[in-house]
């Protein structure tokens, strides 16, 4: 994803403000012809450059564009000194904003900013004018380190606009600086709440891949927190923990089968399964698994929430797999006993997940406590899925320890994304 920068309508806006830059005045002269002294500041000129930058001002002052351009080129051979080149390229500069000449500007301003008449409380305006205008043609050109320098610079001659942190957020992101990057997102997003407006969502879905990519994930899980702080829609946090499925993919840490179910476990719980295609993977992945009651308690929810259309006959086909084989599973009691007469804590571990499967979670966390005494498990996963149990018993407190206790990739990213669920409000 990339930003729309509106760097030139920025620099526009800028460049526009008259009120920032005075009118240079020229020197004023008597009836003897002699220089007057009223202004001491005001620009010294010859005759020649007098005579020649009237034309040049009329056109200006008419904003007579066209006029303007060979009134110029002819001032322009007329300045000799300091003063009358300030000028000169003063009123380029007036014309080359009435035609919103970026191109123009960038050659222009750097007179400006060279030239010792200008005044001291101008120069950084025309500091953060030139700077602006190069950075984001760099960035236009996909030269990114010209960009940055450029971006930079306006920003330390005072140009705060959220518009530089996004360009620069660009800027640091096509030359694989991800910190960088959305640090300046997050420095647009403080700029633009402080003026009490909300952030664009898309800088929130800009900043958490590459969050998550520089492997932070409390950062990752925070700005999960502050996106859908601003924006609490079902469609944004399905988006949110899909992408950092996808990221983990990418960055070579696939999810198992299993953890795929603890990702259909967090969109059912929190309500965002999508379509018959998520219900339909979903029971399969758990009728597969040996967990035939998961399989018939999503299937049941998507026919009541009006998911899955009755005529299914690959839903159907599923469906009916798996009451066949819950009912050929018998009770789960008998297996208690049996795990805490075994050596290790492997078949506590997987009676717990048939318990958690079945809707009974205060069993399950029995026997996942059981599992973790007893030894001999993966611990990550027998964590993640006692979060898991306790978050749907309601003991919120127990399960965010819980899913702290979770440490390896990509389990932990999963047990992060549980966290936030912890604490999500009401999605619309």
């Amino acid at each position: 994803m990339k930003f729309v920068s509106k760097l030139a309508l920025t620099a526009m806006l800028a460049l526009g403000s008259t009120a920032l830059v005075s009118t240079p005045a020229l020197a004023q002269k008597d009836k003897k012809g002699a220089a007057a002294k009223e202004d001491p500041n005001a620009l010294k000129v010859g005759d020649a450059f007098r005579k020649a930058a009237q034309p040049a001002m009329d056109a200006v002052q008419a904003k007579n564009w066209a006029a303007a351009a060979p009134a110029l080129d002819a001032l322009d051979q007329a300045a000799q000194n300091d003063d009358e080149k300030y000028y000169a390229a003063y009123l380029r500069t007036r014309v080359q904003i009435g035609q919103n000449d970026l191109a123009g500007l960038s050659k222009t301003l750097p007179i400006l900013i060279a030239s010792p008449r200008t005044p001291p409380n101008e120069l950084p305006i025309y500091k953060r004018q030139y700077y602006t205008i190069i950075g984001n043609q760099a960035l236009n050109e996909k030269k990114y380190p010209e960009a940055i320098d450029g971006l930079t610079k306006a920003r330390e001659a005072g140009n705060n606009d959220f518009d530089i942190s996004i360009a620069l957020a660009n800027a640091y992101a096509a030359t694989g600086k991800p910190n960088e990057s959305v640090a300046e997102v997050d420095r647009a997003i403080q700029s633009v709440k402080a003026t009490g407006q909300k952030p664009p969502v898309a800088w929130y879905q800009f900043a958490i891949p590459r969050v998550y990519a520089t492997g932070n994930r409390a950062a990752t899980a925070e700005w999960m927190k502050k996106m859908i702080a601003d924006y609490p829609t079902k469609q944004n946090w399905r988006w949110g923990v899909l992408v950092m499925r996808g990221s983990a993919d990418q960055a070579g840490g696939r999810l198992t089968a299993a953890q795929r179910i603890d990702l259909y476990r967090l969109l059912r719980t929190t309500k965002v399964l999508a379509d018959q295609n998520d219900y339909l993977d979903y029971a399969e992945s758990v009728n597969a698994a040996g967990l035939p009651w998961e399989a018939v308690k999503v299937i049941d929810e998507g026919r009541a929430d009006g998911k899955l259309p009755a005529g299914n006959a690959d839903i159907a086909r599923v469906y009916t797999s798996a009451q066949t084989k819950s009912k050929s599973e018998g009770s789960l009691t008998p297996l208690i006993k049996q795990s805490q007469a075994a050596a290790n804590g492997k078949m506590a571990a997987q009676t717990g997940d048939a318990f958690l499967a079945s809707g009974d979670y205060a069993k399950a966390v029995e026997l996942y406590d059981l599992a973790l005494q007893k030894g001999g498990v993966a611990t990550d996963d027998v964590n993640l899925h006692r979060g898991i149990a306790l978050y749907n018993l309601g003991r919120k407190d127990e399960a965010r320890t819980g899913f702290g206790q979770v440490k390896a990739a990509p389990a932990v990213d999963l047990a992060a994304l549980w966290v936030v669920a912890l604490d999500l409000p009401a999605l619309s």
